[in-house]
């Protein structure tokens, strides 16, 4: 039971990664797979034309399978994907003209031409630098005028070897079933690749709006989207007078960490962080990395709802323990908050929260700072 609940769960996640691009079928196992399906279908053709006594067609039919298990696979294998495909079209037109002549139009053999339309659309798709439009074009002009000409010719010749109307029916209900259902999956599997392609192409797009919004190692906001994120809020604030808190943290001693633990430890404990605040942070909050060790956070709260949020993120990164290689890393965090008020401008607001980031880092550190004393002069140098 564990076993087959096992190979459910691999068939479920090998499906799942078809779906979302990660893992796709070759065109060379599509084509490999479909060659099979083919001399499936000849195989039955052939077994179908013994109960008729149709045995030159037989003979026929088993030489095509014989083909196609054999020197078809090769040219797969070669990666001739092209003469598989052109081979596969010229058997079908061929077979079926040699079976309308043999036993008549009545029988239903060229329904399968319309079915090899549908895969002349398909298999040129799969095959890399391929002309597919052109290919697709030519090949369904081809079996349509090769519809045509088996119709005119069998209005003009009787059939060499005439079945009884009983057969003739059942070859007829057969060929049709079977055409159909090869016109189904030839269109499912077009359809899939389309879907499976525009996901992959989806998921590019996604890796490449992180590239270009994200930082690489924290993947939170970097300075150029956050910029855009504040003017957008800066333009709300304008119009609705809603207000906004912008809250500054840095990582305190980060220095420290890297010097004793390592680079990579360092940035383990820039991702644990950036983890912590997404986390703790509401849908409608922006975090970004504002450079190096600070963070920025732009809250939808007041002044005074956001500060409950913030000292929750101090406690959070406060107790935080980050497993690196080099050993156990603590960490301690200094924020300073400042809301906005119509009439400052986004600079303005930032300057405030770095002062106050720059007071608590020199006096005490560990702490979230949202006023100054009143005699307090920022000095940097």
């Amino acid at each position: 039971m564990v076993e087959k609940n096992k190979t459910s769960d691999n068939f479920k996640h090998y499906v799942n990664a078809l779906m979302t691009g990660n893992s796709y079928f070759s065109g060379e196992l599509i084509y490999k797979y479909s060659l099979y399906v083919l001399g499936f279908i000849h195989v039955i053709i052939s077994i179908l034309m013994l109960i008729c006594q149709s045995y030159k067609l037989m003979i026929a039919n088993i030489v095509v399978c014989i083909v196609i298990y054999t020197i078809a696979p090769k040219l797969v294998k070669k990666g001739q994907l092209l003469s598989v495909l052109l081979g596969g079209i010229s058997e079908v037109i061929l077979m079926t003209t040699a079976s309308i002549l043999t036993i008549g139009w009545e029988a239903g053999f060229q329904c399968f031409l319309f079915s090899a339309i549908t895969g002349a659309f398909y298999f040129p798709f799969i095959i890399k630098g391929s002309k597919r439009n052109i290919l697709s074009l030519a090949l369904s002009v081809l079996l349509i005028v090769a519809f045509f000409f088996n119709y005119l010719l069998s209005s003009m010749l009787n059939p060499f070897e005439p079945l009884s109307e009983g057969l003739t029916t059942l070859l007829f209900v057969i060929n049709s079933l079977v055409a159909l259902a090869l016109m189904v999956g030839f269109s499912f599997l077009f359809v899939w690749e389309l879907l499976s392609k525009q996901r992959i192409l989806e998921l590019q797009n996604e890796q490449l709006d992180e590239l270009a919004h994200k930082d690489p190692l924290t993947h939170l906001y970097n300075r150029r989207s956050m910029n855009k994120k504040m003017d957008e809020r800066m333009l709300e604030l304008k119009k609705t007078g809603k207000r906004f808190t912008l809250v500054l943290g840095d990582i305190d001693d980060f220095k420290h960490v890297n010097d004793t633990f390592g680079h990579d430890a360092g940035d383990l404990v820039l991702t644990s962080v950036a983890e912590i605040i997404s986390r703790n942070v509401g849908s409608q909050d922006v975090v970004c990395r504002w450079g190096g060790e600070e963070i920025l956070i732009m809250m939808s709260d007041s002044l005074e709802s956001g500060l409950l949020t913030v000292e929750k993120i101090r406690k959070a990164v406060e107790e935080h323990v980050c497993e690196s290689e080099t050993g156990d890393v603590k960490v301690t965090m200094t924020f300073g908050a400042a809301e906005s008020i119509p009439g400052f401008t986004i600079e303005h607001l930032i300057q405030q929260a770095d002062d106050k980031l720059y007071y608590g880092k020199r006096n005490g550190k560990n702490q979230v700072v949202s006023k100054l004393p009143e005699d307090y002069v920022p000095n940097r140098t």
